[in-house]
């Protein structure tokens, strides 16, 4: 489906199809562009280790490298150099880095220079999560190989959106998507739109489709358990 579709769905749902519209074309963008980046939050997020985005510069003598704010989770992390593990770790955590020295566990200081080992993420979630900390602080450039879980690169706009494909989900979610975007088109603080009752059935209507497909797509990521039964 692509986003021109979508549009004339909900304009033909809400019976909306006729200019002077109840809700813009500038609305109804919004809520599009809202509810295809909602219903990947709430399903996990995208699977991506190939784009820029999971390239990240490592700058010799720099502790911290700006990641893209779409990821919504780090899962692995390596150097491109020479495909070393980066292991991914909380704040609390760094306190309790050690390494093996001559047979001896030694703590390990954040800000001495040395070998990436270990790249720190979610010291603040809201105001931060554009940044990472190494530990140690690099040596040398590098680049460090993620794989994450992120938000849509792509932005829905009322401006040349006409054509573009929902590609990075699958098609049969893209007709769900109008179930936000009547939670929100009848969440509009207007006497000829607001009705809390219909908005609040479509926020569960795609709370509870988007708890389905998530579902779904860890049963389909899951790997099949053999079990062996001993004979008589």
């Amino acid at each position: 489906m692509i986003v021109s579709e979508l549009y004339d769905l909900f304009r033909s749902d809400v019976q909306d199809s006729v200019a002077p519209y109840l809700w813009t074309n500038n609305e109804v963008y919004r809520y599009m562009n809202d509810a295809y980046r909602m219903f990947v939050r709430l399903t996990g997020g995208i699977p991506d280790s190939t784009s820029a985005i999971t390239q990240v510069p490592i700058v010799a003598g720099q502790s911290y490298s700006d990641v893209s704010p779409l990821i919504l989770k780090f899962r692995l992390a390596e150097l491109q150099s020479d495909g070393g593990k980066i292991t991914i770790i909380n704040p609390e955590e760094v306190r309790k880095l050690t390494r093996i020295d001559y047979g001896v566990a030694v703590s390990i200081k954040p800000s001495t220079p040395g070998r990436i080992t270990h790249m720190v993420i979610g010291a603040d979630r809201i105001a931060a999560k554009g940044q990472v900390r190494w530990i140690q602080q690099p040596l040398v450039n590098d680049v460090a190989l993620l794989t994450v879980l992120r938000l849509p690169k792509d932005q829905i706009t009322e401006n040349g959106s006409d054509d573009f494909e929902f590609s990075e989900v699958n098609e049969e979610h893209h007709e769900h998507f109008l179930s936000w975007m009547k939670y929100r088109a009848y969440g509009k603080q207007d006497a000829e739109t607001f009705d809390r009752g219909r908005s609040d059935n479509y926020f569960a209507e795609f709370q509870t489709y988007c708890r389905m497909a998530k579902a779904e797509n860890e049963r389909y990521a899951s790997k099949v358990r053999v079990v062996s039964y001993g004979g008589l």
